[in-house]
């Protein structure tokens, strides 16, 4: 449980509430302790929805930490009618500025307390058996394993289907360097050593998710579990794929920071690499209406990596401008 002065002696800079159940729920708990990170922004509409999510887990104990980095309408306020009481602990910790989602999440693994930790982004909800699923698949697998990651329930707006991560034989540090292959860090759970051990990069603007799965598939094993567990709604306002700079920053910071790791793996892998990259840039251009951007970086994409077909097909889809944007968007639906 967290006690709200203690958390401030930790954590100074914050502003935090909190509320929690006794200490026998976590006496009379079988299994490991799971915290539980929310972080939030300015979307109290969709909180409450993902938080009930939370409560619904077949599994216990778990420890629920809403982080609000810095809402205009403060995350306690929006939660004060939830019934926490069957956690094992619920904290709410507010920062005092906007820091950033990658800054809240390190702030969630501060505070908690649990075995293993597993993220929530506010507009996305679990199913109930999420975290059992998660913590099964741990406690099944041997000790290099750091990370459970499962499926999701895409909503569309013209609908919903399932989209499962694909099976990754080889090098999974290889393959995220081109694509991830993961997804959301909604659909994580980590070893709570590892997340302590590596912690998010508060610099990154983004494609952060992906970045830090790179640094972590580099300690630790992954296990991939073929389920779609989390319910995640393309169709909810504010999400950072909606940002074209922040992407474009990405993409030159992902280049800065890999290049050397991708170059290791000789010169072939590295030109497709860097493709990779550009295509995923592009493509976010392109979603977005930046049309010049989008015609530029595909065709870097093309050039440096010619032998896969979805750069020639986003290049030509950029070619018409407005005209074609519908057609890229909809076959942008099933990448990063």
């Amino acid at each position: 449980m967290f006690g709200t002065t203690t958390l401030r002696d930790r954590l100074p800079s914050f502003i935090s509430g909190s509320t929690g159940a006794g200490d026998d729920s976590d006496a009379d708990a079988s299994g490991p302790l799971v915290t539980v990170v929310v972080t939030t922004y300015n979307r109290p509409s969709y909180l409450r929805d993902c938080v009930e999510s939370v409560l619904s887990q077949t599994y216990e104990p778990i420890e629920l930490v809403v982080v609000d980095d810095c809402s205009d309408t403060p995350a306690g306020e929006t939660l004060a009618e939830v019934d926490t009481d069957s956690l094992a602990g619920y904290q709410c910790v507010r920062h005092r500025t906007n820091r950033g989602v990658n800054a809240a999440r390190n702030t969630g693994v501060e505070a908690g307390t649990g075995a293993y930790v597993a993220f929530l982004d506010d507009d996305d909800r679990w199913v109930p058996e999420k975290v059992e699923r998660h913590v099964e698949t741990f406690e099944a697998a041997g000790e290099d394993v750091g990370v459970v990651y499962s499926g999701l329930k895409a909503i569309h707006e013209d609908g919903a289907r399932e989209e499962l991560p694909p099976r990754i034989d080889g090098d999974l540090t290889k393959a995220l360097l081109c694509r991830n292959v993961v997804g959301s860090m909604s659909v994580v759970m980590v070893r709570a050593d590892v997340a302590r051990a590596v912690p998010f990069d508060e610099e990154f603007e983004a494609w952060a998710d992906l970045e830090w799965f790179v640094r972590v598939s580099q300690r630790v094993a992954f296990v991939r579990l073929p389920e779609a567990l989390v319910v995640y709604e393309y169709t909810s306002h504010g999400r950072l794929s909606d940002d074209f700079e922040k992407k474009r920053r990405g993409y030159d910071s992902f280049l800065d920071r890999f290049d050397d790791v991708a170059a290791s793996y000789g010169r072939p892998f590295h030109r497709k690499m860097r493709a990779w990259a550009a295509f995923r840039a592009g493509s976010s251009a392109l979603y977005t209406g930046n049309y010049g951007e989008a015609r530029r970086l595909l065709f870097t994409a093309v050039a440096r990596y010619p032998l896969e077909p979805r750069f020639f097909t986003f290049l030509l889809a950029s070619l018409g401008g407005r005209s074609t944007h519908l057609l890229a968007r909809g076959l942008s639906r099933s990448l990063d």
